[in-house]
C-alpha cells in the first residue's frame, strides 16, 4: 500500500486550519448545530432575517446607484417588509445592462461566481471570501445531517471551471482543504463513464455530489452488478439540476444510498438542503426566498416564481433576485425538529409547451414521459419544442437497446397530447451546456 506523504493527523489538522481560512466566520457558526437558526421558530427566523434584509438594503442604498434609485422609490428609509416585497425584481437581464451601478466600487480581491446558464443568460458575480465561505456552509451543514463528518473524503460530478491559470491552482489546492476529488462534467463526460466509477471506487469517498444527469449516468453503468467500493457511500447529494422521479430511483438501486437534495445556484450558493425526513429546508442564515405568482393572472401553472435575496454578498447585492425556478414555499415543523420554512423546487419558469391554446406547464408531462420510457433509455431521451406545432424527441444513439423512433413518438404523442405532432430523431449524443448541465427539455426560447 503506498504510503501518504504526511500522516493522517497532520493532514487533518492542515485541512481543517485551511477550511478556518476558507470559510472565515462560517466555519465556526456551522460548527455549532446547537445555536445554528435551523433550531429556531418561524418567527425568529423571520425577525433575523428582517434585521439582516434591513442592513443589506442600507448598505446598498449607500454603495449602489442603482438600488438608491429603486429604495428612493420606495419611500427609503421608511420601508417595512410589505414595502420591500413591492420592490421591482432584478433580473438577469438587469445584471447584463447595470452591472457597473449594482457592483460596489474598488471590490478588490473577488471571486467571481457564475450562474449555470440553465435558466436563462448566463451571469457572473463578484463576491468576497467571506461571502464564498457562506455559500458552501448550507452544504457542509446538510451533508452532516446524513451522518458525514467535515473532514470526510468527497467527489464532486460538476462542470469544469473557466477560471484563470492562477484561480485553478488555488481552486485545486482550496479542494485538497476540503477534502474533495473533483470528475469534470462536459461535453466528454458521457464517455468517460466507466472511468469515473473507478476512480471513485479507488478515492471511496462517503459521499458523492454533483449533476442529477451525471450521477445518473454512473448509475446506468452499474445497473445489474453490484457497486463495491472502498467505503460505503453515506449519501448522495444532487444539486444544480431538477431532478426527476426516474433519476432518484436509479441512483438508489444503484448505489444503494440515499439521495438528497440540494437547492442552490452558483451566483446564489446554496439556498436550501434536504433532510433525512424528506423537507427542503432553506439556509436562512443567507437567503431569504420569496415565491410570487405568474403574471397575467390565470395562466396555467405548477407552482410559483422563486425570487432570492442573498443576505451575505455586499460587493454585488441580489435583492429579490428572480431565479429562474418554480416552486412552494410552506412553513411548520418537520419532523426532524426544524422549525424555519422549506421550499420544494417542481421545475424551471421556462419550462412551458407552447400550443395554440396559449403555454402549459412541461414538467408533469416531461416527468411522465421520461419516468415511463424503457429504463435503458430513460436519461437518453431529450424532449425539444422546435415551434407552437412541433415536439421532437432526440433519442441518443444507445448501444444495446434498439431505437424504434415510430413507437417512441407514438408514445410521447400519448403523453404530450395531440395538441402537438410529435415526431422522434435519433442523434449522436445528447448536448450538455457549457456548465456541463444536461436540460432534457429544450423550450422554443431555449433554441433561438
Amino acid at each position: 500500500m503506498i504510503q501518504p506523504l504526511m500522516p493522517m493527523r497532520v493532514q487533518d489538522h492542515l485541512r481543517r486550519t485551511g477550511r478556518r481560512r476558507i470559510l472565515g466566520a462560517a466555519y465556526s457558526y456551522n460548527q455549532d448545530g446547537n445555536s445554528s437558526a435551523e433550531w429556531f421558530s418561524a418567527e425568529a427566523v423571520h425577525e433575523r432575517q428582517w434585521g439582516q434584509v434591513r442592513a443589506l438594503l442600507g448598505s446598498a442604498y449607500h454603495s449602489s446607484p442603482f438600488y438608491r434609485r429603486r429604495l428612493d422609490h420606495a419611500g427609503w428609509p421608511d420601508v417595512a417588509w410589505k414595502q420591500f416585497r413591492l420592490l421591482p425584481l432584478l433580473t438577469k437581464q438587469d445584471i447584463a445592462l447595470h452591472g457597473s451601478q449594482i457592483s460596489q466600487p474598488n471590490g478588490q480581491g473577488a471571486l467571481n461566481r457564475t450562474s449555470g446558464g440553465s435558466t436563462g443568460p448566463v451571469v457572473t458575480v463578484p463576491i468576497d471570501r467571506e461571502t464564498y465561505g457562506w455559500y458552501i456552509a448550507g452544504t457542509l451543514r446538510g451533508i452532516r445531517w446524513w451522518g458525514v463528518d467535515d473532514m470526510d473524503p468527497a467527489v464532486l460530478l460538476l462542470g469544469r471551471s473557466t477560471s484563470s491559470p492562477l484561480q485553478g491552482i488555488l481552486g485545486r489546492a482550496k479542494d485538497w482543504t476540503m477534502n474533495w476529488r473533483r470528475i469534470p462534467v462536459d461535453g466528454q463526460f458521457d464517455r468517460r463513464v466507466p472511468a469515473a466509477l473507478e476512480f471513485i471506487k479507488k478515492s471511496g469517498p462517503s459521499f458523492l455530489y454533483g449533476y442529477p444527469s451525471a450521477v445518473h449516468r454512473l448509475a446506468q453503468e452499474v445497473r445489474g452488478r453490484t457497486w463495491a467500493s472502498r467505503k460505503r457511500l453515506a449519501v448522495i447529494v444532487l444539486t444544480g439540476e431538477p431532478i426527476y422521479a426516474f433519476q432518484r430511483r436509479s441512483i438508489e438501486d444503484a448505489f444503494q444510498c440515499s439521495v438528497a437534495e440540494e437547492y442552490g445556484a452558483g451566483e446564489l450558493g446554496s439556498m436550501a438542503f434536504q433532510c433525512p425526513r424528506g423537507e427542503v429546508h432553506i439556509v436562512v442564515e443567507t437567503v431569504v426566498l420569496e415565491t410570487i405568482p405568474f403574471q397575467p393572472p390565470g395562466i396555467e401553472a405548477e407552482g410559483e416564481r422563486i425570487v432570492a435575496t442573498q443576505l451575505k454578498n455586499r460587493l454585488f447585492p441580489l435583492i429579490r433576485y428572480e431565479t429562474g425556478d418554480v416552486g412552494f414555499l410552506s412553513e411548520g415543523a418537520c419532523p426532524c425538529g426544524r422549525k424555519g420554512p422549506t421550499i420544494r423546487v417542481v421545475g424551471r419558469v421556462q419550462d412551458r409547451l407552447v400550443g395554440s391554446r396559449g403555454p402549459v406547464p412541461a414538467r408533469p408531462r416531461i416527468e411522465r414521459f421520461l419516468s415511463e420510457l424503457p429504463e435503458p433509455l430513460q436519461g437518453h431521451v431529450q424532449v425539444a419544442q422546435l415551434d407552437p406545432e412541433t415536439i421532437v424527441l432526440q433519442v441518443e444513439e444507445h448501444l444495446g437497446s434498439p431505437v424504434d423512433p415510430a413507437s417512441i413518438a407514438a408514445f410521447g404523442t400519448d403523453v404530450f397530447g395531440t395538441a402537438w405532432e410529435v415526431k422522434a430523431a435519433e442523434v449522436k449524443g445528447l448536448h450538455r451546456l457549457p456548465s456541463g448541465k444536461l436540460p432534457y427539455f429544450l423550450p422554443m426560447r431555449a433554441q433561438e
